[in-house]
């Protein structure tokens, strides 16, 4: 009879990136997840923060709003330097990858507060991997510099 420990095994290899995104809470969890309109959310049921590090798994986030575990959404991940600046001073950003989220990890880093969190993707398709190198490949064609594995992990 084998014996599991029960932890959760990463499965992909991680890349460090930094770049903006939005976090779009889904249809059928937005009745139970809202964001106040006195707080820094990007709408009643988005938020906004920076994406850490990315896999064919899923992403690793940072930003100030709480979203519980299990919640599903659609995170975007915009080009790390405006295209411009609208009328209102809101920088305009270019959607550089798209997909629907599960929260699998929270944690509280920061006083701010500043939490990470760690997103799997919901049901990838096959290409998920070109998808991936592309965005990798655009944002070194920024001439940003990614951030350097971390050791920890925030995803799933």
């Amino acid at each position: 009879m084998s014996k599991t420990s029960g932890l959760t095994v990463r499965q992909h290899e991680r890349e460090g990136i930094e770049v903006p995104i939005e976090l779009v809470i889904c249809e059928e969890h937005a009745s139970q997840v809202r964001f106040s309109p006195g707080s820094s959310a990007a709408g009643e049921h988005g938020i906004r923060g920076m994406a850490v590090d990315i896999s064919a798994g899923g992403m690793g986030l940072e930003c100030r709003h709480f979203v519980p575990r299990m919640c599903e959404g659609l995170i975007r991940a915009f080009t790390p330097d405006p295209l411009g600046i609208a009328g209102d001073g809101t920088p305009i950003l270019d959607v550089m990858f798209e997909h629907r989220v599960k929260v699998r990890r929270v944690y509280l880093i920061g006083r701010e507060p500043l939490y990470a969190l760690g997103v799997a993707f919901v049901d990838p398709q096959s290409d998920i991997d070109q998808r991936i190198s592309a965005l990798l490949k655009r944002i070194h064609a920024s001439g940003r510099h990614a951030r350097p594995k971390s050791g920890g992990g925030s995803h799933a």
